[in-house]
């Protein structure tokens, strides 16, 4: 039996390349970063699925949308060490300054819905794990002849009991903002360094629901610090006055707990467990990187 550990873009993609007999998925929705939800209609990713090379979507099933980008910048020279202090560089997707326009993903609900189609999906996690067997949260036993790791590399390191402790990650608290268009902006990208601003990164998209203004407003967080409360995010959206609460029709949030992720891997894994995507590598790709990564994997 082949299993596959995760249910995102990694997950799903790998049970279709290696036809896997089953998914674990320890979420209560599939998708793993870029699960959605559907607001007005609409269904609309928690993170923002942002590209810098559309030409690469060629033949995946995927399409974009593209933006000029208009960013605004407050206390940049700031800006990196806010968000990772000890990573070597940002992920492309927060890399603003290296795109010359805003290429944005449109239908990864979509794609994401398609991809589960006809794969068995069991919403169960592992709780302990050797070279044959799997048991699961459920006291289910799943004996299997590989597995493929895409989700957490640390819990995974854990159940082998293996030393993974360099391993490091920030979160990120996502708000997925509708609000009323009460006047132009000449922005779609806010960056703020300033420590005394909450979030450090605003997307605005002004065409995915009529009349709507979309934001997606990202707040990092260390692994020991409190998480951050939304009412202090709202507030000093509304302090830089760039969304004031009676402009606010509905929101979303999500706490992604392993965002960022950076640290040098110690151990190996068992010779049929074998770690694949953002998560199993533990190497911050985005989404075209995930899906290239998957095909060698």
């Amino acid at each position: 039996m082949i299993i596959i550990i995760g249910a995102g873009i990694a997950g799903l993609l790998l049970s279709k390349r290696v036809n896997a007999d089953l998914i674990l998925e320890e979420q209560p929705v599939i998708g793993g970063v870029f699960a959605s939800d559907n607001v007005f209609g609409e269904d609309l990713p928690y993170v923002l699925p942002i590209i810098n090379n559309p030409m690469k979507l060629t033949n995946i099933g995927l399409n974009y949308i593209e933006y000029d980008l208009k960013i605004l910048y407050r206390k940049y020279d700031y800006f990196k060490d806010k968000i990772c202090k000890f990573c070597d560089k940002l992920p492309t997707w927060l890399n603003f300054d290296l795109m010359r326009k805003l290429y944005v993903v449109r239908n990864i609900p979509d794609f994401i819905a398609t991809l589960s189609k006809n794969v068995r999906i069991v919403k169960e996690y592992p709780i302990r794990i050797d070279d044959k067997k799997i048991i699961t949260n459920k006291g289910n036993v799943y004996k299997y002849t590989k597995t493929y790791n895409t989700g957490s590399l640390k819990k995974m390191s854990k159940l082998l009991g293996l030393d993974n402790s360099n391993l490091k990650h920030k979160s990120v608290l996502t708000l997925m903002i509708l609000a009323r268009k009460e006047y132009e902006r000449d922005w779609n990208v806010h960056l703020s360094g300033d420590t005394a601003d909450s979030f450090s990164v605003i997307i605005r998209l002004d065409n995915i629901i009529k009349d709507l203004d979309l934001y997606y407003v990202y707040s990092f967080i260390d692994t020991n610090q409190k998480n951050i409360d939304i009412d202090r995010i709202i507030l000093d959206l509304k302090r830089r006055q760039i969304i004031s609460l009676n402009e606010i029709v509905a929101f979303r949030s999500k706490l992604i707990s392993e965002a960022l992720l950076f640290g040098e891997i110690n151990d190996k894994m068992l010779p049929n467990v074998i770690n694949c995507g953002r998560l199993g590598e533990w190497k911050n790709y985005d989404i075209i990187e995930t899906i290239s990564r998957i095909q060698n994997c």
